[in-house]
């Protein structure tokens, strides 16, 4: 499941996916995603998979339908996590999920928010 991080603000949204992640989650977040879109534009997106356990196929379909459908509108994309296949996995997101993506290791969790957020603070 995907859980929203308290720390999503304005067009910063935080998620912590846990166990399983199915179909019917990614039909929410993309629900999520696009009330945030309509509100803020384009948005930065942190996804902790500290606790991610798996994926089935059943649900793949709907994971390339989410990259798909808001690729162009997820500015930055922040993969917070501690197994290396999940820095390969942020590799692929710079191509099918976000315009830019960076891993960052769970003990980093600061600077992932940092780095989406700079923009923000340069603006301000």
């Amino acid at each position: 499941m995907f859980e929203v991080m308290n720390e999503s603000t304005g067009n910063i949204l935080g998620i912590r996916a846990t166990g399983a992640i199915s179909k019917g989650d990614y039909v929410e977040l993309g629900q999520l995603c696009k009330r945030l879109i309509n509100r803020e534009g384009e948005i930065h997106l942190l996804v902790d998979m500290t606790d991610f356990k798996s994926e089935p196929p059943s649900a793949w379909h709907a994971d390339f339908h989410f990259g798909r459908e808001f690729r162009h509108k997820i500015e930055k994309m922040a993969v917070l996590g501690d197994k290396r296949w999940e820095s390969w996995l942020t590799d692929f997101c710079r191509h099918f999920y976000a315009l830019e993506a960076k891993y960052f290791h769970t003990n980093d969790v600061e600077a992932a928010w940092d780095w989406l957020t700079e923009e923000e603070k340069q603006v301000a």
